[in-house]
This record gives structure tokens, C-alpha cells and sequence, in this order.
């Protein structure tokens, strides 16, 4: 994650690969090789961004965003695009560990409780997400959040994916799939289309569409089998 200027900071992200790199790699996968390109080095930026905008709804990106407390302030502006607060380390650096318990604001054990969160998140363009503690933090001391963004856009060849390397193989196939799918709306439009190409066309989305899906799903059913740290209370 890129610095959230205000209230702190925010930890880096994976780095290493870029979209030109992956963009390759959807190109070799999709055997458009050749002198005569079927799909343009923008088209195939385009299908990446469409990937990583999927993918966030499944696999957003984690970070942690410091917030410098002040004595008498309750509410903490987040990042734009938070999308969900999954800890809240406060005072940031015991050993071991100290955290805040969510409950929701509204109801009546969030008022009474000494050390507890919710997350404000944005609906709208009125207000940015937040942080709203139900307690009067000390001043001087560090709030630790740990959230989660979507992944950042790439514009160029050279701009470098959030998305961990052990996870690419998923916006390939999702860069494939959209491919498919370009040439089938490619053929619908054109007057010389014939039933018979527009039937491998869909069969071909279908089964471009359903290996993105295995991709993704063999993440999400792995990361079911790992174990969380539950705060008590």
C-alpha cells in the first residue's frame, strides 16, 4: 500500500511484477504471438484492470494503516477505499499484543465499553470511511488498523500489480476469459457471424469463464482451512 497522508501510514505492497510483464504472459497464454496481433498491448492492460477489479470483490489487498491518536478524538478518517477494518491494535507495540473488540455503534454494550471499534464504511461521496472508537484514546499513542483495499489500477507497462505473485495465474485466466469474450462480441456484431462459430465462440467463454472461477475458488476454499486469531470478550 502507497502512504495515506493524514493520519499515517501504510504498509508497502507485493511490487516485483508489472503489468507489461503479465500482460506478456496473458499474450503467450492466448498464442497471439504472431507478426499481426489480434489484441493491442492497451487491450490487454484493459483485461488485466477488469481482473483486478474482480478479483478485489474476492481477494482484496491487506495492509495497515497507522493513525496517531488524539486525546478527546473518537473518530479516525480511513483511505478512500477501505473495504473493510479486520483488527485494530491498540496501543500498537505491547507484547503480547493488545486489540480492540468490534461491536456495532449502535447499540448500547459500544457505549459502555472500555476498549472497542467499528468501522464507518463509505456508502457514498459525503464521507470517507472511519474508524469510531468508544473510548477516549491516550494522546501520543499509535492505533494499528488492518484493513483491506481494493487492488491498485494499472495505467502502463511499467506500473507494478498489488496482487501477490502465488495469485497472478488467476488474472491470467480472467485476461483469457475477457479475450474470449471480446471475440464473441466481436463476431455477434459482425453481418457474416454464422451459428455454427458462434457456438464454439460461447462454448469457448464458458469454459475460459469457468477456469477463472476454479482459479479463485481453489484460493478462497484454501484460505477456509486457515486458522484466525479470535478476540474474546
Amino acid at each position: 500500500m502507497t502512504s495515506y497522508s493524514g493520519t499515517g501510514t501504510a504498509a508497502g505492497g507485493p511490487g516485483g511484477t508489472t503489468a507489461g510483464e503479465l500482460a506478456a504472459e496473458c499474450r503467450a497464454a492466448l498464442g497471439d504471438a504472431g507478426e499481426t496481433a489480434t489484441w493491442s498491448d492497451a487491450e490487454l492492460i484493459g483485461f488485466l484492470n477488469e481482473a483486478l477489479r474482480e478479483v478485489s470483490q474476492h481477494l482484496p489487498r491487506v495492509g495497515v494503516v497507522r493513525l496517531a491518536a488524539l486525546a478527546g478524538t473518537r473518530r479516525y478518517a480511513l483511505p478512500g477505499d477501505t473495504l473493510a477494518v479486520l483488527s485494530v491494535e491498540y496501543p500498537e507495540g505491547r507484547e503480547p499484543a493488545s486489540y480492540l473488540t468490534r461491536r456495532p455503534h449502535k447499540s448500547r454494550r459500544f457505549a459502555g465499553a472500555a476498549a472497542a471499534y467499528d468501522f464507518l464504511p463509505r456508502h457514498d461521496l459525503t464521507a470517507a470511511p472511519a474508524l469510531l472508537l468508544s473510548f477516549d484514546p491516550a494522546a501520543g499513542e499509535t492505533l494499528a488498523a488492518r484493513i483491506t483495499r481494493p487492488h491498485a489500477p494499472v495505467a502502463a507497462a511499467a506500473d507494478p500489480l498489488t496482487v501477490p505473485a502465488d495469485h497472478h495465474h488467476v488474472l491470467v485466466q480472467y485476461a483469457l476469459f475477457a479475450a474470449a469474450r471480446q471475440l464473441q462480441a466481436r463476431e455477434q456484431a459482425s453481418a457474416a457471424g454464422n451459428a455454427l462459430l458462434m457456438g464454439q465462440l460461447a462454448a469457448n467463454v464458458r469454459r475460459h469463464e469457468l477456469s477463472y472461477l476454479q482459479a479463485l475458488n481453489r484460493i478462497l476454499t484454501q484460505r477456509q482451512g486457515e486458522s484466525n486469531v479470535v478476540a474474546w470478550g
